[in-house]
């Protein structure tokens, strides 16, 4: 009799969780309010800021008229900083490759091509392939992040309003950013932050390893869908913008994340609620191939500054992750803080090797499938460890057994101890590329008459 009262204690507790899942019908988190009148845009593919010019006048001429859709044909065009306003939805030809353009004077080394809500409220518009919908990548629009010394993303979302942002593929040359970032605006209040929205069908390739196709380090109501990264995170859910004065104010909540892929790079799924209790997070159909692990879920923290916030952030209880699939091997982004699972002689081999071209990661093998230090079985403990939470995990499926770790959770405390503490350098190559690196993003002035050039950024 007893145990059956536990079983059925059991069978009601897992059937509350399934039916006290976030929903990921697209209509709960955008509806088309943007008027179906369509204005055929030409811009000139020139180096010189005119398409910037003329797509920014041509937005804000249909905004005060009530909006509509502007169209975008083939071409090969260099935008920046591009603003976009209330009812506009620009769809973008499958034959259009996209890359930033930065003025040869500009001193700023990191900025946007797309800004949505980063100064103003922005309600009801989208930017998306011409086939808006379409899950084939023969279908998406194209973007290029040339080698160079500068950060970029290619939308910004602050204080915005229903919106779609789909349909496009993003060749990355390892900067740092996430390429869609949806932050606080500029006014830094909590309660502007972006919701109701979608973002779907994107490819990410040759992301910088802490970097990938999305950061929500502010949003609520979001639906993440079919989103895939060669290298990086593919998802993160990591708060931190804003976060001053003493309050705790929920930031993030009802964030859905379906179809979410990752291969040779960290992970496809992080969350980390840094210094606020945030609110609920829902992913399912996770697939990592090569990489680090499938999922990160990071405890929260105290904030150190004396005017931070006077809490140790978590996320909502009810969260889920689940449907995982993962297969291990080797070219993984492999950050050097993880190198304590290895052992010693492999540790060795990492530490020698040359990282990858971000310089922060190492070419490395799969560890695990779930990183946590957020759990009470990992270790955590609520005050100065951190703030802990649970989170329920659903099925996890191994296709091999490729990994350094044999079982489904990687916790702090697995580290490899007694290692050889004597310093480690890499080859001398290795270092020359890491100070060539770090020389060009000096400032002018420190690299004297003979300091390589900046090329403008």
């Amino acid at each position: 009799m007893k145990n059956l009262t536990l079983i059925l204690l059991f069978l009601t507790a897992f059937v509350g969780i399934a039916q006290d899942r976030l929903t990921d019908n697209e209509s709960r988190f955008y509806t088309n309010k943007i008027p179906n009148k369509t204005t055929e845009l030409k811009l000139t593919g020139r180096k010189d800021g005119t398409d910037s010019e003329l797509l920014n006048s041509k937005i804000t001429a249909l905004s005060k008229s009530g909006g509509g859709i502007i169209q975008i044909k083939k071409g090969t065009y260099y935008l920046i900083d591009i603003v976009l306003k209330s009812n506009i939805h620009i769809k973008i030809d499958k034959d259009v490759m996209i890359e930033p353009y930065f003025d040869k004077n500009a001193k700023k080394v990191s900025s946007t091509i797309f800004e949505v809500g980063k100064e103003f409220l922005v309600e009801n518009v989208a930017i998306t392939n011409t086939d808006e919908d379409s899950e084939n990548q023969a279908t998406w629009f194209s973007a290029n992040f040339p080698k160079g010394e500068y950060r970029m993303k290619i939308i910004t979302g602050c204080n915005v309003r229903n919106f779609k942002f789909s349909g496009f593929k993003i060749t990355d040359s390892y900067t740092p950013f996430s390429c869609i970032a949806l932050n606080l605006p500029d006014s830094k209040d909590r309660t502007e932050v972006a919701r109701l929205g979608i973002v779907k069908n994107i490819l990410l390739v040759d992301s910088h390893v802490g970097y990938g196709v999305i950061q929500i380090q502010a949003g609520k109501s979001i639906l993440c869908k079919n989103l895939e990264g060669v290298g990086g995170v593919t998802m993160r859910v990591e708060t931190g913008s804003g976060e001053t004065g003493k309050e705790n104010v929920l930031t993030v909540d009802d964030i859905v994340g379906r179809n979410i892929r990752i291969k040779n790079g960290d992970a496809a799924v992080n969350v980390s609620p840094h210094r606020v209790d945030q609110g609920r997070v829902d992913v399912e159909g996770i697939t990592a191939i090569n990489s680090s692990f499938a999922v990160q879920i990071a405890a929260g923290f105290e904030d150190k500054k004396e005017t931070g916030v006077d809490n140790i952030g978590t996320f909502d209880s009810r969260s889920y992750i689940g449907d995982i699939t993962v297969t291990g091997g080797k070219g993984a982004q492999v950050k050097s803080k993880d190198f304590i699972y290895f052992d010693c002689a492999e540790r060795i081999e990492l530490q020698t090797k040359c990282q990858n071209p971000d310089f922060e990661s190492t070419p490395g093998r799969s560890i695990g499938v779930i990183r946590t230090n957020a759990t009470l079985a990992s270790g955590c403990k609520n005050g100065s460890d951190g703030g802990c939470y649970e989170i329920h995990i659903g099925k996890i499926t191994k296709t091999n057994s490729e990994f350094l770790m044999a079982g489904n959770y990687t916790y702090k405390n697995m580290g490899v101890n007694g290692c050889d503490k004597a310093k480690v350098e890499r080859s001398e190559d290795c270092l020359e590329k890491v100070k060539e690196k770090k020389k060009k993003w000096e400032p002018k002035e420190k690299q004297g008459k003979q300091g390589k050039k900046n090329n403008g950024f």
